[in-house]
Parts: C-alpha cells; sequence; structure tokens
C-alpha cells in the first residue's frame, strides 16, 4: 500500500495525514464501510488504537499485530501514540475512509483486503490422537511457561507435582467443573461455571478471559458439539464483567471468530505440522505478561475436553491448589 501521505488542504491549514488500511475483518467491514457511522477513541497506544464503536470495539491495528476480528490494520504507520490522538477523539466514517478531524487523520479503507475471523478448515484428528498432542504441547510448554497468571496451571497439567498459586487453583477448579458440564453435555451449566473466570486477574485481558476465549477456539477446532453453544453463552455473559477489550475478544469468540495468531496457534497444536508446535507454543508464552500462557491453556483444556485423563489432571491441580491455600 505504501507510505502514509500527508495532505495539504489550504494554506496555513493543519495537514491531513492519511494512512493506508492493509486488511479489514470481514466481521466488522460492513460497519466500517458504512457512511455516518461514528466512534469514539477509548484509548491508544503504540500499535493499536481501541475505538468504542456502537455496542462493540473496533481497532485500528499496525500489520505488524495481525489480524484481528475487530480490526482495521495498517501499513508501516508510525506509532500510533506519537500522531496527535487522544482519548475521546470521534471518528466517523466517510467516503470509505475513517475520518479522525480532531487528529487531522483519515485512514484510508478503499486498497484494504478482506480478512476472515473464523477458524481454517482442518483435519480433526480423533480424541486420543488430540489427547496425546496436547499432552505433549503442555510438556513442551512447561518448560517455559511463567510464574504468573495461569502459567503455573501448565506445569501441573503436564504431569508436574508443584503447588499451583490461589489465582492458578481457581483456573483449575472452575475449568474442571466446565469440562464436566461439557462431558454431561449440559452447556448451560457450563457457561454457569465459567462465569466466575470472566474478568479474573489484572491487565488490559484478564487471564479468565484469555483461558475462556482459547478454550473456545480449541472446542472449535476440535469440532465439539457444544463450542457454538457454550462460546455465545460466555459472550452474552461478558458485557459489563470485565475490561472492554476482553469483553471484545469474548464477543467474537462467541461467534467463533478468532485473532491470527489464535488461528496460527490451532493450525500448529491440532493440524499435521508437527514441526511447528515448539516455535509456535514459545511464540505464544511471549504474549504479555501471562496473556499468552492464558490462552495456552484454554486452547489445550478445548481440544482434549473429551478426554478422562484430562479431568482428572485439573482435580489433582485443584487439590494440590487447595492444600497450599
Amino acid at each position: 500500500m505504501g507510505p502514509d501521505r500527508v495532505i495539504l488542504r489550504l494554506p496555513g491549514a493543519v495537514p491531513t495525514r492519511v494512512l493506508a488500511a492493509t486488511r479489514i475483518s470481514d466481521a466488522i467491514a460492513e460497519a466500517v464501510l458504512q457512511d455516518g457511522r461514528l466512534g469514539t477513541i477509548l484509548s491508544v497506544h503504540a500499535s493499536a488504537v481501541n475505538i468504542r464503536w456502537g455496542d462493540r470495539l473496533l481497532i485500528l491495528a499496525h500489520e505488524s499485530v495481525g489480524g484481528l476480528p475487530n480490526g482495521v490494520l495498517l501499513a508501516s504507520p508510525p506509532p500510533l501514540d506519537r500522531i496527535g490522538l487522544a482519548e475521546g477523539m470521534l471518528v466517523r466514517t466517510h467516503g470509505g475512509n475513517l475520518a479522525l478531524p480532531e487528529a487531522s487523520l483519515v485512514v484510508g479503507l478503499a486498497g484494504a483486503g478482506w480478512w476472515s475471523p473464523s477458524l481454517p478448515p482442518i483435519c480433526v484428528r480423533s480424541p486420543r490422537s488430540r489427547a496425546a498432542r496436547a499432552q505433549r504441547a503442555l510438556q513442551v510448554a512447561a518448560a517455559a511457561a511463567p510464574r504468573v497468571g495461569f502459567g503455573p496451571l501448565i506445569a501441573a497439567l503436564a504431569g508436574g507435582e508443584s503447588l499451583t498459586p490461589s489465582l492458578a487453583s481457581t483456573a483449575a477448579a472452575r475449568t474442571l467443573a466446565i469440562v464436566g458440564a461439557l462431558a454431561d453435555e449440559t452447556p448451560d451449566r457450563a457457561i454457569t461455571a465459567a462465569l466466575p473466570l470472566i474478568g479474573l486477574g489484572p491487565g488490559a485481558t484478564p487471564s479468565g478471559d484469555d483461558l475462556l476465549v482459547g478454550l473456545a477456539a480449541g472446542l472449535a477446532i476440535s469440532g465439539h458439539p457444544l463450542a457454538r453453544p457454550f462460546a455465545a453463552g460466555v459472550a452474552s455473559m461478558a458485557r459489563g464483567r470485565t475490561t472492554a477489550l476482553a469483553e471484545s475478544f469474548l464477543l467474537h469468540a462467541g461467534d467463533l471468530e478468532f485473532a491470527e495468531r489464535v488461528q496460527r496457534v490451532a493450525v500448529a497444536l491440532v493440524g499435521e505440522a508437527h514441526g511447528e508446535m515448539r516455535s509456535a507454543i514459545n511464540a505464544t508464552l511471549a504474549w504479555g505478561a501471562s496473556s499468552g500462557a492464558d490462552l495456552l491453556v484454554g486452547f489445550l483444556v478445548g481440544v482434549q475436553a473429551d478426554s478422562a485423563s484430562l479431568a482428572r489432571r485439573l482435580r489433582e491441580s485443584t487439590d494440590r491448589g487447595a492444600a497450599a491455600a
């Protein structure tokens, strides 16, 4: 798309910078291409701008962030927190662009491609094969898992004997309840069991929310029959219970829509490319202080939710956490 452009409107006027969009999630394309839509900037970061867009969130992000279910990706922009954007500024759609007049900025959408947040089709393994591969992934991840968030639960589920801190112990107990309800084919009970995880933990995307997004992705990629009703039910409970960013990702997960990096993890850990597992796990664990580990726990639970050994390991982790309390 080339570098961003600067347009001079009138002598003495503030130049208008034009940033070129590279990709738009097809989950939000209609909303951002329709003239007259209004949004308000919620927060500004170096690589992303979060915009309140009706009852949802729209994210402008560097292409390097990867596809987002609610995202418009930008080609080689400068740091977004250094171009005059600020919380509370208005964003409006006009003429195939996103206009941010208070920052003298336009995001050109015309040349952007559409990107799908739906999980790619993949050959679904047998339950036994999926469980074995998930267990191998847990063992690989255990060595590098962080000691914050739900990271300690990775080692416990991989067969480690160390005691889990209270936050991870809570995750083990709630996840055990979810897995039991899914096994009993009672999605409403699984949704109720998931409720305490929504908003659990610190950060822009709390650990509990990351786990639930990963769990929805794991259930979906493995073809679990309750993946959609469970994810949709959790999404319906998320509004107002967590941060705006986490709520947005849970709402999209409710439609089985996920970020590109989640899709890559799913393909690497469930697909046939054995050689990609270690690099995919290491890349995932590098997301934030614990976000990657939290999501990985949920994903690996999801792909083996029908495994009896998983329930046993979750129960053991819960018991060890209770004993340590």
